[in-house]
């Protein structure tokens, strides 16, 4: 073998041609062609337009060659047309260097896929702006990682949601709330005692209980108390990649942020007998899970794994929310009246005097249920007051809904 032979420089777009792979070369091909003598990097992911949101740089789109621009809506809550590029060119200025990003994407027999080069005069211009971009729009920041179609995205609402959940409106006994959150708190302070002990540093939570009783409120609360970033997995379908293939981006991504909280919410739908082997292997990594917490709910532990539920070391703390007791339905009861005599005009039309008796009659109701009750009980009151000009009982109307509600547990259950 002649370890001097010269390969063509279109070796690979050659052998390759047909393939999909063949594309990024012959991109890659004309670029070189158009920047002689400068450095052209590639990658698979550079969030640039998060970037230049954060004030870091400054970009323009460039005129030529013809961008694929496409527009899609907000929705109702951000009601206007927003701008997509499939293919662009970017003209970037960063720091005292001004560059070029070129972003392609194009369609494969396994779904789509997007590159990017970065243009510059010298490779370590081009790389240290690549390392800057990837570590500044790592950390999630004012927003929620959310894991869905194959791909993570940054939800602001979502981490305005948590940020407005408050532990204070949960109904649990606060001796018991306080457990929870300092177990977590401590876990997280504890990072120099685990590794001098030889233990993993890492958590394992799951929550369980019917429907509608405040796991989601406990968690959303939880993450605003813990302050680290956290990941929420919504789901695990896509048409072109295995449920395992997606579970490993969800937990490279996480081991990326550590410390910080994973959420698994509904486990149940996620994991089933065809990826379970897999997602256990990724709760059991060692030093890879250094200062994960592994956070999952479930509506249905009996249908959970034995291996998921009951292995130590996997999530080896359980925490019940059950339906709740007369006592805590009357401290919702309280909670609601406090918050209905302040914000919404109801300071006249209901007393409380009547809480002990709705809650003793409301037995069975999950938080979710007393909390149709009290909507579905104020949409009654709205309307007749603006039908009437006398007052409503308000109180009166909350045990009317009451049998109203009980009946319809009843022909469903």
């Amino acid at each position: 073998m002649n370890p001097q032979h010269s390969y063509p420089d279109h070796f690979f777009r050659s052998v390759l041609e047909g393939n999909d792979a063949a594309l990024p070369l012959r991109i890659e091909e004309q670029l070189r062609k158009l920047y002689p003598g400068n450095a052209i990097l590639a990658c698979e992911s550079l969030d640039l337009e998060d970037y230049v949101a954060l004030g870091l740089a400054s970009s323009e789109v460039s005129e030529s060659p013809t961008p694929a621009l496409s527009y899609f809506w907000g929705g109702l809550d951000h009601d206007a047309l927003y701008p997509s590029y499939s293919q662009v060119l970017w003209n970037v200025n960063w720091q005292e260097h001004r560059m070029q990003v070129l972003q392609v994407s194009w369609q494969t027999s396994c779904g789509g896929q997007t590159k990017y080069w970065v243009m510059a005069q010298e490779p370590t211009i081009a790389e240290a702006f690549m390392l800057d971009v990837h570590r500044k729009t790592n950390d999630p920041g004012e927003s929620i990682l959310v894991f869905k179609d194959g791909h993570w995205e940054r939800s602001k609402e979502m981490f305005e949601l948590v940020h407005s959940s408050r532990m204070s409106e949960l109904v649990l006994p606060p001796e018991r709330r306080k457990s929870m959150i300092d177990d977590f708190k401590r876990f997280l302070a504890s990072q120099d005692q685990y590794l001098a002990l030889g233990v993993s540093w890492r958590r394992g939570a799951i929550l369980l209980g019917p429907p509608g009783n405040g796991k989601t409120h406990f968690l959303r609360a939880l993450v605003q108390e813990l302050e680290v970033p956290c990941l929420y997995v919504q789901s695990l379908d896509h048409n072109y990649y295995r449920s395992e293939q997606l579970l490993q981006r969800v937990f490279e991504r996480a081991r990326e942020l550590r410390p910080c909280v994973l959420i698994f919410e509904d486990l149940d739908a996620l994991i089933d007998h065809s990826n379970r082997s897999f997602f256990l292997n990724q709760l059991d990594g060692f030093e890879r899970n250094h200062g994960l917490i592994v956070i999952a709910t479930t509506n249905h532990p009996e249908n959970i794994d034995t291996a998921i539920m009951d292995r130590p070391s996997r999530f080896d703390r359980k925490y019940e929310f059950p339906l709740p007791d007369s006592s805590q339905r009357a401290r919702f009861l309280e909670i609601w009246k406090d918050k209905l005599h302040t914000q919404g005009g109801l300071k006249g039309d209901w007393d409380g005097s009547n809480i002990s008796k709705i809650a003793q009659a409301t037995e069975g109701f999950s938080f979710a249920y007393m909390k149709e009750l009290i909507v579905s009980s104020l949409l009654i009151w709205i309307h007749q007051e603006s039908q009437n000009s006398r007052r409503c009982d308000f109180g009166q109307l909350l045990e009317d809904q009451t049998r109203v509600l009980q009946e319809q547990r009843s022909s469903v259950g």
